[in-house]
């Protein structure tokens, strides 16, 4: 028979003596996205689109404010992923609309389904923020052909 060799098993192993206290590498998580927040600054209502008082009386504003509260909860990657706002990035060359800063980029988006299919806030985003240019109760601003009808 052979002698088991007696060894203490609480005694502690080579890679054990050599290691430091306080020697583990933390992991950085990826800080979160800040989310949208809405600015009316360059709201152009008296010039193209509707006004304020016009959405407030098609019912459309109080349908505007509780979009941008459900859109401030995200941010700006989630906004677009849940179809609250499309970037279509450069002005569109079909567009019933005039652009009112010809002289910079901007991605110009759209807030979407303001009690309807119809309606739209558009605006362009800078960061986490959009701003607001137009209201756009008719579709004006990106038409398109209408499907299946």
């Amino acid at each position: 028979m052979t002698k088991k060799k007696n060894r203490d098993r609480f005694k502690p192993q080579k890679s054990q003596k050599t290691r430091s206290a306080n020697s583990r590498q933390e992991r950085h998580v990826k800080d979160e996205a800040p989310l949208m927040l809405f600015s009316f600054k360059d709201y152009r209502g008296n010039q193209q689109g509707q006004n304020y008082a016009e959405w407030q009386a098609q019912n459309l504003l109080a349908s505007l404010m509780d979009k941008c509260g459900q859109i401030c909860n995200c941010n700006r990657i989630e906004a677009e992923k849940q179809g609250f706002i499309k970037v279509y990035r450069e002005f569109p060359k079909k567009s019933e609309f005039e652009n009112p800063f010809p002289d910079v980029d901007l991605n110009w988006a759209v807030i979407m389904k303001i009690g309807g299919q119809k309606p739209r806030a558009v605006g362009y985003v800078d960061g986490n923020v959009f701003y607001v240019v137009f209201l756009d109760a008719e579709h004006q601003f990106y038409p398109s052909s209408k499907k299946n009808t």
